[in-house]
């Protein structure tokens, strides 16, 4: 299943993707909606406790757009100087194929059975920029198509993806430079997050990313504006505006599963690190502002949180 290795690039990476268009306008209005929040402004932030030297947290952006890639000489720094490299997991090939089968029906099962032939012809058709066949798209699980098509299809280079993405770059540099790597989570956990939840809530996702994939490109554009800004509060926001009108189970997934239950284990996770110092942790931008947020943990733990950038 060729297709499908290639698209675990972007759902292993589950907190943001974007590929967005370098001709799409950039927005950087905040949301209606958006409300201030604890560190919802800024991408760098200097970790310290007394008798250790200090860390740095760096907010990415799951992406493979040049915009994101270039990082400014404060980031490159902090990075450089780092002993140890922190990620939200690894991006190695072998661990992403081992993560493969989760996105696959049981034998005996289609999904054209379990979302119907009409959504699945919708589907088929939103799915042919990414390579998946109607037979290849029969096998995998209804949340592995709504995250398929959630993000853009992947830019081809002859029979290979383009896949500079951040995180696996920076991941690829500090291997390089010799530094101690360390995935705050497996593949498996990020995975079970849609696996575990209700087939029902599983066809909400999905007809939520049937419906807004004629929107995909502006809205990732809208994001990526956000990040670039360092506004990564109002990439919190967004999200919470989108799930206004969503079910109680699909906010659950989507706020307390797929972000503030990360964020209280990736803590719990880094702290031995951190106590260490002189480590660099790059973490999806979304799990850092707010109440629930991995700085608000950090700093309920001890620790002082200075913006550096």
């Amino acid at each position: 299943m060729k297709e499908i290795s290639k698209l675990l690039f972007g759902l292993v990476a589950l907190s943001l993707v974007s590929v967005p268009s370098q001709n799409v306008a950039a927005k950087v209005d905040a949301p209606e909606n958006c409300e201030t929040r604890p560190f919802d402004k800024g991408r760098l932030w200097k970790v310290t406790r007394e008798g250790s030297p200090p860390n740095y947290i760096f907010g990415t952006m799951h992406s493979k757009d040049p915009r994101i890639l270039h990082l400014p000489g404060v980031i490159m720094q902090a990075f450089n100087s780092a002993n140890t490299a922190v990620f939200e997991t690894s991006l190695k090939n072998e661990d992403m194929a081992r993560s493969q089968a989760m996105m696959l029906l049981p034998q005996g099962q289609t999904l054209r059975a379990k979302i119907g032939p009409e959504r699945f012809k919708r589907l088929a058709e939103i799915a042919t920029p990414y390579g998946l066949d109607t037979q290849t798209l029969n096998r995998v699980k209804i949340w592995a198509a709504a995250a398929i098509i959630s993000q853009p299809p992947p830019a081809m280079n002859g029979n290979a993806p383009k896949m500079a993405l951040l995180d696996k770059e920076l991941e690829k540099s500090a291997m390089n430079a010799g530094k101690t790597v360390i995935a705050l989570e497996t593949n498996k956990e990020q995975l079970n997050v849609f696996d575990s939840t209700p087939e029902e809530v599983q066809l909400e996702y999905l007809d939520q990313s049937i419906l807004e994939h004629a929107r995909l490109e502006e809205e990732l554009e809208t994001i990526t504006s956000y990040y670039l800004s360092g506004n990564t509060g109002w990439i919190a926001c967004d999200l919470e505006e989108t799930l206004a009108t969503a079910s109680e189970g699909l906010n659950y997934m989507m706020t307390e599963k797929l972000v503030d239950d990360r964020n209280r284990r990736m803590v719990e996770r880094m702290l031995p690190t951190l106590e260490q110092g002189n480590a660099f942790v790059g973490i999806g931008a979304l799990h850092l502002p707010g109440e629930n947020g991995i700085l608000a943990l950090l700093q309920a733990n001890g620790y002082s949180i200075e913006k550096k950038y």
